[in-house]
């Protein structure tokens, strides 16, 4: 929509100040536009790589030989699900000695609780030599099989860690190729990504106040014109000290098969609202050295350099915002140099 011109004569000021020149001076007619209000949903654009919602790396927490691969890169795995194991012959062996000592150390108790209660029955016929005897039996029965318990919880424990587990459901993305090797305490072996959902870590402008978590948005992988929806899962209150820009992280739930964990993405964020803008012609906007418009307060007055903000374009006028009222009177193509 265009909007209504008119024609002001505005006098050009000497710098000099000359009363002669000032009376000389050649009146400049310049073309003026009114300042409207219109409505704008903000928007911004957030750029990132989708990456998977859970990631971890796995590898055994102690150092063994690789004996089986139960899986491989691309397989689905549930939490819980073995992904290999370690040759455990020697742990197998220490886990069935442990359990000979368990047997070993309750036939022991059995044998000193015995004593006590046969003891017991003898009533006073006990002497306190005897009683002594027999409840020192039954500690030392009751310590053993508690070290005996504890040397077969840490076997089995030992045993237990030869085999390597998922702790999420996922797809395996990196692993071994071949059983056989020696691997060392805490070395990754197996990558497992949770693709159920993907997360797009980006940031967006200081100026973003209205950007609040639980925003719709729409995501789109690179060039691609397809877009899958999303929404802002999390804003962080805090500005990043190197770029001084709001953290945002975006989620997409079900990621369409075109939308891949890793790839390099297009977020659309849409404010909720929309707020009310300024909206002058293309022309009017100055850019030397930020934008601004040049607002003229009558006829022959000069004009006034106010700084303003772009938000958005229409077909022939240009959206911003700052200190303008609806109503002023803006220069349109001012020329070169003038208001400066």
């Amino acid at each position: 929509m265009m909007l209504p011109l008119v024609l002001w004569t505005v006098v050009v000021a000497c710098d000099s100040g000359s009363p002669a020149e000032a009376a000389n001076a050649v009146p400049l007619a310049v073309t003026t536009a009114p300042v409207q209000t219109a409505r704008y949903r903000p928007q911004i654009e957030i750029t990132g790589s989708a990456e998977p919602v859970r990631s971890v790396q796995l590898g055994f927490d102690m150092p063994g030989r690789l004996r089986e691969l139960k899986v491989k890169r691309g397989d689905v795995v549930e939490e819980g699900q073995a992904l290999a194991t370690l040759d455990a012959s020697m742990a197998s062996g220490q886990h069935t000695q442990a359990a000979a000592g368990v047997a070993a150390a309750e036939a022991a108790l059995a044998v000193a609780q015995d004593a006590s209660d046969r003891l017991a029955q003898l009533g006073d016929l006990a002497t306190a030599q005897q009683r002594a005897q027999v409840e020192g039996q039954l500690k030392g029965a009751r310590a053993q099989l508690d070290q005996a318990l504890a040397g077969e919880r840490v076997a089995s424990t030992s045993l237990w860690h030869h085999t390597l587990r998922s702790p999420i459901s996922g797809v395996v993305t990196t692993g071994p190729d071949n059983p056989g090797t020696l691997v060392g305490a805490g070395t990754p072996l197996f990558t497992i990504e949770d693709l159920s959902a993907l997360r797009i870590k980006g940031s967006a402008p200081e100026t973003a106040a209205w950007l609040v978590e639980g925003l719709g948005a729409t995501v789109r992988a690179g060039t691609a014109t397809e877009t899958a929806p999303a929404v802002v899962e999390r804003v962080i209150p805090s500005l990043d000290p190197s770029t001084r820009r709001l953290p945002v992280e975006i989620r997409v739930d079900e990621p369409p098969p075109w939308l891949r964990a890793h790839a390099f993405v297009r977020v659309d964020v849409s404010a909720a609202e929309e707020v009310e803008v300024f909206a002058v012609p293309k022309g009017a906007l100055v850019a030397r050295p930020d934008f601004a418009v040049l607002v003229v307060p009558g006829p022959s007055a000069a004009p006034v350099r106010v700084p303003v903000t772009v938000v958005g374009e229409e077909s022939d006028r240009t959206l911003v915002s700052g200190a303008l009222q609806a109503g002023d009177q803006v220069a349109v193509d001012p020329p070169q140099g003038w208001g400066e």
